[in-house]
């Protein structure tokens, strides 16, 4: 949305009294720059909470930014709650990046974001990659997103246990510590294997067999046949194991794309072992 100069100058200077401790409005241009973007975030996570909040055009642009500055705070405060709820619990799998971004970085951006003054900035690089984009997202906003995906993978994986997980991950790759991958999407793969074969997922490694099998069920499928098997298995196993999570289910199910490109090229090249592993 777009405000004219005479709508932010309110906002702005008692931001920048604030900021030099109210004994002047007098800041350099580039911590100016960086309070005006903090207010037009403020201002955008306010309307960007439209469905939920019921955004009104009938109040000042201070009202709206003072809404939308709560909602940052809220949302950095809910992070500090899902990190310490996931904490209890949490497995890296041995995989550094992501034990080092979570157990780390997490700590460190609630150690240093400052809602009030600078909300924009992630302050983290959030290296362990989600499948969900978050490329267009900033600050608190990011951060929480990224988090709330991380939750929901925990939440899968969970069910495996530790030392399964790693043996599909070492199948995959046996430098799989160092690795900076999705490993929830290299588990959810081979696990629909199993689905798709109704083989239990003790009985672990596929025979050649199994393979052709696995082959043959997609092989005269197109990519978007492909990716509507796999979400339609997706959803039946999230249904049955996960109590129909949406979080979960619509974690995952943004994976189902991605998989559908693996197996199309898995097939074409002779290496369906490179998708169902173990």
């Amino acid at each position: 949305m777009d405000y004219k100069m005479e709508e932010l100058f309110p906002i702005i200077t008692k931001m920048a009294r604030k900021y030099a401790g109210f004994e002047n409005t007098s800041v350099c241009y580039e911590k100016a720059q960086m309070l005006m973007e903090a207010i037009l975030y403020c201002l955008d996570e306010y309307w960007s909470q439209a469905s939920d909040t019921v955004a009104r055009v009938d109040i000042s642009v201070e009202e709206q930014y003072a809404l939308g500055a709560k909602l940052v705070m809220d949302k950095a405060y809910r992070i500090r709650e899902i990190y310490n709820e996931m904490s209890v619990s949490f497995e890296d799998y041995g995989v550094k990046c992501l034990r080092d971004t979570v157990r780390k970085g997490i700590p460190e951006f609630l150690k240093r974001y400052d809602a009030k003054f600078c909300p924009q900035d992630t302050i983290l690089t959030l290296d362990y990659p989600v499948t969900v984009d978050l490329s267009l997202r900033g600050g608190a906003d990011r951060v929480y997103g990224y988090l709330c995906a991380v939750s929901a993978e925990q939440r899968f994986l969970g069910r495996f246990g530790s030392v399964y997980v790693r043996s599909v991950l070492e199948k995959y790759n046996s430098g799989y510590r160092d690795m900076y991958e999705n490993i929830c999407e290299v588990l959810l793969g081979n696990v629909l294997g199993h689905i798709f074969l109704q083989k239990p997922l003790e009985e672990m490694g596929f025979e050649e067999g199994e393979l052709d099998l696995l082959s043959a069920r997609f092989q005269a499928l197109s990519v978007s046949e492909m990716e509507n098997e796999i979400e339609g298995s997706i959803r039946e196993m999230v249904g049955r194991f996960y109590c129909n999570d949406p979080q979960v289910l619509e974690y995952l199910c943004l994976s189902a794309q991605n998989l559908a490109v693996r197996v199309d090229t898995a097939i074409r090249t002779g290496r369906i072992d490179k998708v169902f592993l173990l």
